[in-house]
């Protein structure tokens, strides 16, 4: 990747970031109301989301064209809800090794280091198919922010 790829890439990262609360409030016009009542960006809510990926989305369906703006908003909540309640994590995009699983994909970076690789996290809640995976990441990896030592 050059530097003007590079470049261009954490614009459209930087974007994607700034315009979060936009993608899920437009969602939100078109998901069922007692839905989107209930999600507030608590930790508890993304079980909530994730019985709603369960309930309309399958792995095929994540590739559809007519989905991508509900994925991305779906993904942009649960990342939002992420970023806002573990510890001093920040927002994080790959753009030297091409070879990681989260090259120039959103990710969250959490102060110990470890990388979630959002997207990548809707195909594992839909091949888990638990209805609490999205919390139980959540809660694993905020022990091991609070014990890095088990990490």
């Amino acid at each position: 990747m050059t530097e003007e790829e590079k470049n261009k890439a954490k614009e459209i990262f930087d974007e994607w970031t700034t315009f979060i609360e936009d993608r899920v409030n437009e969602w939100f016009t078109s998901a069922p109301q007692e839905i989107t009542n209930a999600l507030d960006y608590s930790p508890e809510s993304l079980k909530i989301v994730e019985k709603y990926i369960l309930a309309n989305y399958s792995r095929a369906s994540l590739t559809n064209p007519k989905n991508k703006k509900s994925i991305d908003a779906l993904v942009s909540y649960y990342s939002e809800t992420f970023r806002r309640n573990l510890p001093n994590s920040i927002w994080y995009i790959e753009l030297e090794d091409e070879g990681s699983i989260d090259f120039n994909s959103p990710c969250i970076k959490t102060p110990i280091g470890t990388v979630i690789p959002l997207f990548y996290l809707i195909k594992r809640v839909i091949a888990k198919n638990k209805g609490t995976f999205l919390y139980d990441f959540y809660i694993k990896r905020l022990g091991f922010i609070n014990n890095p030592e088990t990490y």
